[in-house]
């Protein structure tokens, strides 16, 4: 079959839902079918590549200007239009049987294309940017949203500062219709794959509030699979781990305790971080290793000071760092007060037998069973951190037990085979209506 990946980044650059549809792209590759990965070159010239497994088209397209409302529907309007149009001559050329949106830049002007070219369409939600203007149902000032109402959505715009003052009056509209705009044409996407029960859930639950567009949004068009988490193949030695900890001077004996994403108070960084004041007054070799980028780093770079050597901050690194430092840390901690839409921080620890201490929120509690392959606890208390870190970091035994049954569970539940034996069925059944 030939397929079309339609994204706006593509690894190296993104994060974790970048990385989800380059493992899928990877998975569909090998078993056989011709894979196409289509995506802007935001102020630079077209590019065509050949990967191992796959092509890839990096289309020439603008790059935003800094100016209210032109940057914004550069970014979106005027990209569905562009991107669309590029996406049936791609089509066209290249025999194209289905075309699979991966994101909320991607999902518009892929279906605009695919109806235009009479070929199915999906439409893969990793987050809820199809209900919810900053994707997470968190404020930017970490507190949770109840509604997307226009008292909401002025303090997200405001604390987002995506528009100056002049122009919030007229924000609120345009927002509201390019919401409306992405809900439509999601509409009218062939089927919907969710990663989690908790995105499928959250999808049906808003449907009633925005029935007018996702009126063919039913139950039987959203599809739950998760995202693949392939088992790293090159471990470290010993060797090199002990060499590694020497380079970042940190003691052989110290309990490292280790989080990975972004710097955002949906993440609950800041709740590790009193949780880690709390347990320093109990274990003095603990050190708290943070990897990511995002608008707290100030904030971090600031108070770092205040814990001398434990309270480590290395900035945003590359996949294959991070897998290093995966396997050199002792616990993982997802403190995420978000609904994660699934949180693939956690699948990637447990890939590496490394215990997980993560909230019950969004599609978490899907992936962790509690006191088997993690330990949830609940979002936003500083003290259930504490807790939970002190008993794994006295009992050895546990952090073991629960390391090994989270490899367990990536590798029966998260494999790239059953992955995509999951999309390869809906695509069939997609294909066979078609013809």
């Amino acid at each position: 079959m030939n397929i079309c990946i339609a994204t706006d980044l593509f690894p190296p650059e993104g994060g974790g839902s970048e990385l989800s549809a380059y493992f899928l792209a990877k998975g569909l590759a090998k078993r056989g079918h011709n894979l196409l990965v289509v995506m802007p070159h935001f102020g630079q010239k077209t590019v065509y590549k050949e990967h191992k497994w796959f092509k890839i088209i990096r289309f020439r397209y603008l790059r935003a200007p800094n100016v209210d409302f032109l940057r914004n529907v550069v970014q979106n309007e005027l990209l569905y239009i562009y991107m669309a149009q590029m996406l049936k001559k791609i089509v066209k050329t290249y025999e194209i049987e289905l075309i699979h949106a991966q994101n909320m830049l991607t999902v518009p002007p892929s279906v605009i294309a695919a109806k235009k070219t009479n070929i199915p369409v999906i439409a893969h939600i990793r987050d809820y940017w199809p209900i919810c203007f900053r994707r997470s149902f968190i404020r930017p000032n970490g507190s949770v949203c109840d509604s997307c109402n226009s008292k909401n959505l002025i303090n997200c715009i405001r604390l987002e500062g995506q528009f100056s003052s002049f122009f919030m009056p007229a924000s609120i509209p345009y927002i509201s219709a390019n919401m409306g705009l992405k809900q439509l044409l999601l509409n009218r996407a062939d089927h919907v794959i969710a990663i989690s029960d908790a995105v499928r859930t959250m999808l049906l639950a808003r449907r009633s509030i925005v029935m007018k567009h996702f009126s063919r949004l039913t139950p039987q068009k959203i599809s739950v699979v998760p995202n693949i988490m392939p088992i790293p193949s090159k471990r470290l030695t010993e060797s090199e781990l002990l060499g590694m900890r020497r380079y970042y001077k940190l003691d052989e004996k110290d309990m490292l305790v280790l989080y990975v994403g972004q710097l955002t108070y949906d993440k609950g960084v800041h709740i590790l971080i009193k949780a880690l004041e709390l347990l320093l007054l109990k274990n003095t070799s603990l050190k708290l290793i943070i990897l990511g980028k995002g608008p707290l780093a100030s904030h971090l770079e600031k108070i770092k000071g205040r814990f001398g050597d434990q309270l480590r901050y290395f900035g945003f690194l590359p996949y294959i760092k991070v897998l290093q430092f995966y396997q050199m840390a002792d616990i993982v901690v997802v403190p995420s007060i978000w609904p994660e839409a699934l949180g693939r921080v956690n699948l990637e620890a447990m890939a590496l037998r490394k215990p997980v201490i993560a909230t019950k929120v969004g599609g978490i509690p899907e992936i962790i069973t509690h006191e088997k392959d993690g330990i949830l606890i609940e979002p936003g208390d500083p003290k259930e951190i504490e807790h939970a870190l002190y008993r794994l970091i006295n009992d050895p035994d546990l952090r073991s037990r629960i390391g090994l049954e989270g490899r367990k569970t990536v590798e029966k539940r998260y494999n790239e085979g059953i992955v995509c034996d999951q999309i390869l069925s809906i695509y069939k059944k997609l294909t066979r209506f078609r013809q």
